[in-house]
């Protein structure tokens, strides 16, 4: 039996997984990472990648390589509610709502101020091949598909796993000082006792991965999403669908449609039920369809009851899981990953205390906390906008019908229903305008040193979002060069430093950040900025300056009177000790 010695071991090689490897490898510290399947997701289910997620692979230089297959922003900025996508009846292919979304029309003025990186879409099956590349040309050798760990033991001083190739059958005994859980919550954490706590898992959400060729059909080049709503009643009367490239817009010709069936009903699942099912749906009974896979879940929402057992850490869908409403999953679990890892590199390379591996808990779980509820409301309101139309469950098929017939009626009621039916409607911008829920994110307490100030107002809709330097809070956007090529996120590099970000070109804080950069071991980037949207944001006088981790979260700030303290200040952060600042 051969044995390998790491500083990290990643336990799946999901979106999650990927993300920490890249991330590990750009800060430099070795990992191996083992993942039970073959090779990466056949399915698209996770899809939506927000304006954080975004950022985050700016950082690490892969968002270039997203953006040129992914949808561009003007094939995802509408969703789109009707009775059906095509049909000849009178209550066919009409349309009940449309609403701008994801930083698309209304919403584009604020998505493109507050962040560097625009929203966009790319199935899971085609981001996950995409993140091995890197990983793999980061760390060559370091990742092993179709291997499983067999079990694991933790010690004080590190974890001892059993690794086993399933081509093979040889096992390989690997030596970790941190294990990372990144499988999905189906091994790691089940065997260490913990609790998923919440919500969910009231009934099956079918999904089906199709080609076919809507491009006379679907409703619009910008949209990404249609919900159905049919006037038909029936078994399934309520679902979506939405576009899955490779090409977008009208051009798409993956689809994935998701439907539930009434409780206890168990679904016909080979192709030519399927596509059968795939044709009533759409109401094109002769549409050329090729099945590529049939998937099924059970929404949650629930939590791990805790993120960390000794000197393992539960990442993504391991420490929380989200119904899939607002596109939290994914993209939790890539910020789970990009908050852990730089705190990994800190302590593995001797630069923090192991206190620093004690913040990613309280962070990661104050988001968990309120994203994981937020995306479970979001998709229940789906049931409030369709009793906005008279809608309600045990509805016979007929007063459904009547229902639209009176919506769509050209009389003052009908008027009147309509009207009412929009408002309803729009209270689903908590799913598909969610600005602040994708990038507000502030953490209550952990690697930074508060200064008392309040954070701003929460908008309970989830949409309006407030830039602020708040320590423990994102970092705002700023342009700060007229050709706009350089954000104030891109001042933190890739491989681990700080930034300090000053109002003033005076000596002082560049002196600081020299001293408390050679006591530590830790690079301090300093950016004198004193212009532009930075001034409004920056929260601090012109002799003040901000101090900015490796994840672009605030970990300090100071006016005038900072210099002094930045060594002691860096040293808590870093949790070498506590000192008053």
């Amino acid at each position: 039996m051969s044995e390998v010695s790491v500083p990290v071991l990643v336990v799946g090689g999901g979106g999650c997984g990927l993300a920490a490897s890249i991330f590990l490898s750009d800060l430099g510290v070795g990992h191996l990472l083992v993942e039970r399947r073959a090779t990466t997701s056949a399915l698209p289910r996770a899809h939506y990648l927000n304006q954080r997620t975004m950022e985050v692979f700016r950082q690490h230089g892969l968002a270039e390589d997203v953006y040129a297959v992914s949808a561009p922003l003007e094939n995802i900025g509408e969703v789109v509610w009707r009775t059906s996508l095509a049909g000849d009846g009178p209550l066919d292919a009409r349309d009940l709502h449309r609403m701008d979304s994801f930083g698309g029309g209304s919403t584009a003025a604020p998505y493109a101020e507050d962040s560097p990186g625009p929203s966009t879409n790319l199935p899971q099956h085609r981001l996950e091949p995409l993140l091995l590349r890197h990983a793999t040309e980061r760390a060559p050798g370091s990742l092993r598909f179709n291997h499983v760990m067999e079990g694991f033991t933790q010690d004080d001083s590190g974890v001892t796993a059993l690794v086993t190739d399933r081509v093979t059958g040889e096992s390989t005994t690997v030596r970790a000082q941190y294990l990372v859980a990144a499988d999905g919550g189906r091994s790691v954490g089940t065997r260490l006792g913990v609790s998923m706590v919440g919500d969910g898992g009231a009934f099956n959400v079918i999904s089906v991965h199709f080609s076919a060729d809507l491009s006379a059909h679907w409703p619009g080049d910008k949209v990404l999403i249609t919900n159905f709503v049919s006037p038909d009643g029936g078994r399934i009367s309520r679902y979506g669908m939405v576009a899955m490239g490779p090409d977008w817009g009208l051009a798409s010709q993956e689809w994935a449609l998701h439907f539930h069936l009434p409780v206890g009903v168990t679904p016909e699942t080979d192709d030519a039920s399927v596509t059968a099912t795939v044709r009533e749906l759409l109401k094109l009974p002769d549409l050329d369809v090729t099945v590529h896979k049939v998937s099924q879940y059970i929404p949650e929402a629930v939590i791990a009851d805790t993120f960390r057992v000794g000197r393992v850490f539960l990442a993504g869908d391991a420490a929380h899981r989200h119904p899939p409403a607002t596109g939290l999953g994914l993209n939790s679990a890539v910020q789970d990953a990009h908050n852990l890892a730089w705190k990994l590199a800190a302590v593995v390379g001797g630069h923090a205390g192991e206190g620093l591996l004690d913040t990613y808990e309280p962070e990661r779980r104050a988001v968990a906390e309120r994203n994981v509820p937020w995306a479970m409301y979001a998709f229940r309101n789906h049931a409030v906008a369709h009793a906005g139309l008279g809608l309600f469950p045990g509805q016979p098929p007929e007063a459904t019908k009547a229902n639209f017939e009176a919506l769509f009626s050209e009389t003052p009621m009908g008027e009147t229903r309509r009207v009412r039916a929009a408002e309803v409607f729009r209270t689903q911008r908590v799913e598909y305008q969610a600005h602040d829920i994708e990038i507000g994110i502030a953490y209550p307490e952990g690697a930074f040193v508060p200064d008392g100030t309040p954070p701003p107002p929460l908008d309970p809709m989830g949409a309006e979002h407030h830039p602020v330097t708040i320590p423990g809070h994102r970092l705002p956007h700023a342009w700060l060069d007229p050709g706009e090529q350089v954000s104030s996120h891109d001042l933190v590099g890739a491989h681990g430093g700080f930034a300090l970000i000053t109002g003033t070109s005076d000596g002082a804080w560049a002196v600081a950040a020299k001293q408390a950069a050679d006591a530590l071991g830790v690079p301090i980037a300093v950016a004198p900025v004193a212009t532009g949207r930075w001034a409004r944001v920056r929260g601090v006088d012109d002799g003040g300056a901000v101090l900015v981790r490796p994840d672009n979260h605030v970990a300090w700030r100071s006016g005038a009177d900072g210099p002094d303290r930045l060594t002691d200040v860096l040293r808590r952060v870093l949790a070498h000790q506590s000192t008053g600042s």
